[in-house]
């Protein structure tokens, strides 16, 4: 049975077949009708498939599972949580990690030096740092916007300041080519999203590690953390979808 592995954000959907990794933005009407297309277009959706789902977006999953419901009956659906993702939690309330943050240090335990803890730090909607101890357990970590959900609060909260397009920002701009000193308006906030978010996640890595005996791995995924490697430097590695390739470990783990 084929196993589809589906990573809900607050932006987007991201589906993959264990090959293939598409998105999907969740933002604008008819985004059930594309996901549907982009399962079609995965060799052997037209036999019953095994859903793993991970969500941070109540309302989408909600969504989502029922379209499964109604449209693909057949198929298996798993919702993943704190109680079946192969890490050890030590935190207050478990049950209130995001799923993202928990399967992001199940990669995290896949790749980093068995004799070393791990920080991951995943830029997306919101930027999480997070630790993963020696021992592969989840010790917690910090939270604060991202990129895109300061630009918006910027633009909302205020009169004239306008919105900057930080997809544009991140897609076609390298972190050279981002000035610190704007010279319009655009530039400015730019220049403030960009380098502060730069300036949070150095200062949230230092205070993360700075009483561990051992120093960590630290470990860049998410849409933002390209162009912010470059500029944090040596030290930060990025990884390509890490919640993504935790769901992947954990279907391996479960089946």
């Amino acid at each position: 049975m084929l196993q589809l592995a589906l990573d809900i954000g607050n932006t987007r959907c991201k589906i993959s077949d264990g090959e293939v990794c598409r998105s999907v933005s969740h933002q604008c009407s008819g985004w059930v009708e594309e996901l549907a297309a982009v399962v079609e277009s995965f060799r052997g959706t037209d036999s019953p498939c095994a859903w793993w789902l991970a969500s941070v977006n109540r309302p989408v999953l909600r969504r989502v599972t029922e379209w499964l419901e109604s449209d693909r009956p057949r198929d298996l659906l798993h919702i993943l949580n704190f109680r079946n993702i192969p890490i050890q939690i030590d935190v207050e309330f478990p049950e209130r990690v995001g799923v993202d943050r928990l399967l992001a240090a199940v990669t995290a335990n896949e790749i980093r030096d068995p004799f070393r803890p791990a920080v991951v730090v995943d830029l997306g909607t919101a930027a999480k740092v997070d630790l993963v101890d020696e021992k592969g357990v989840f010790r917690g970590g910090a939270i604060a916007p991202g990129l895109r959900m300061s630009a918006l609060a910027m633009e909302q909260q205020t009169d004239a300041l306008p919105e900057v397009d930080i997809m544009e920002m991140l897609n076609s701009m390298t972190a050279e080519e981002i000035s610190s000193v704007g010279r319009n308006t655009q530039e400015a906030i730019r220049a403030g999203l960009f380098w502060g978010t730069v300036g949070t996640i150095r200062e949230l890595t230092a205070q993360t590690t700075s009483g561990l005996a051992i120093p960590p791995e630290v470990y860049l995924t998410g849409g933002g953390a390209r162009i912010i490697r470059d500029a944090l430097g040596e030290g930060f590695f990025y990884v390509d979808e890490m919640v993504m390739k935790g769901i992947r470990t954990t279907i391996r783990h479960t089946i």
